[in-house]
């Protein structure tokens, strides 16, 4: 059983394979189709041309690819989408669903909870470019959930010098807006796992340092930071020169401009939960999809 699942996002296409009984995470691509969609409320076609083009790719290594589709699909109109689902169907046989925000919560928190046994309350931050999903977890069960309709994006248009080389606006401004988009959260837990996006390449990028998760063991989580650290990587991330940063990452340098935005998601979230410790991962759903479509083949069979 070999195939390979993509996650289209407001602003990142993330894609895995399924391939001798292991699941590989063949990384992402930025398509910004959130921020293009508002210039006239339809899909552009680069971003389309260039999904098709990153699809094509992994259609190549397995017979058979799933697609998914995340904040940006829901919003859109029903004939759009089925053109949209019909192009992937005609062109490369790739079968096409919107997930909504609770189906992506869920499915990102089986990947969190997949490795480990770690039973204490946790916090799950599900965070995207057009949306941030929140989970509140005790002893491996979901308590409640939060689905925001707004994301790192949201925040950098608001403040669009968060895409510039260095950040002169005040700190707090910038975390008293994210606060407000955010509001109230009435769940507290030491522990914070940051999923969606690859967080771990974010704070490996910049050269910020991260401890070894001692909490539990889980190779998908193998790193913790203790919330003032994280907090003055947020903070230090203004001054630093994200045209130096970029100039690392040619071929990510959309990704970046959101980067900053998201760092005010995560510190907003991480204070309202008293959240003392940051775990960044590369978990998303993707995870838990192919758990179930691996459940799914071997009940066919």
């Amino acid at each position: 059983m070999e195939f390979g699942i993509l996650e289209i996002g407001s602003t990142n296409t993330k894609a895995y394979v399924y391939k001798n009984k292991k699941l590989i995470n063949l990384g992402s691509k930025f398509i910004p189709f959130k921020n293009n969609y508002k210039l006239d409320n339809h899909l552009n076609k680069d971003d389309v041309n260039n999904l098709l083009e990153f699809a094509k790719k992994i259609k190549k290594q397995v017979p058979r690819v799933y697609a998914y589709g995340t904040s940006i699909f829901r919003n859109i109109s029903e004939e759009e989408l089925q053109e949209f689902a019909t192009l992937l169907k005609d062109k490369l046989d790739i079968d096409f669903k919107v997930v909504t925000a609770n189906e992506e919560n869920e499915y990102t928190v089986q990947g969190v909870l997949a490795n480990n046994k770690y039973r204490g309350k946790m916090v799950v931050m599900i965070g995207g470019g057009g949306s941030t999903e929140i989970a509140f977890i005790n002893n491996r069960k979901i308590i409640t959930k939060v689905n925001l309709p707004f994301g790192a994006m949201d925040i950098t248009e608001h403040f669009p010098e968060l895409k510039e080389d260095i950040v002169n606006t005040n700190f707090n401004a910038i975390l008293e807006y994210a606060n407000k988009l955010v509001g109230e959260l009435n769940f507290k837990a030491n522990t914070m796992v940051l999923a969606g996006g690859d967080y771990i390449y974010f704070y490996e990028t910049v050269g910020y340092s991260m401890e070894k998760n001692n909490l539990f063991s889980d190779e998908n989580i193998p790193y913790l930071i203790k919330f003032p650290q994280a907090d003055f990587y947020d903070h230090d991330i203004l001054t630093k020169s994200l045209n130096k940063i970029k100039e690392k990452c040619l071929d990510n340098t959309g990704w970046w401009d959101g980067a900053r935005g998201m760092r005010f998601c995560v510190n907003s979230i991480a204070r309202k939960t008293k959240a003392k410790y940051i775990l960044p991962t590369k978990i998303n759903m993707l995870i838990g999809i192919a758990s179930e479509i691996q459940k799914n083949k071997k009940e066919e069979k």
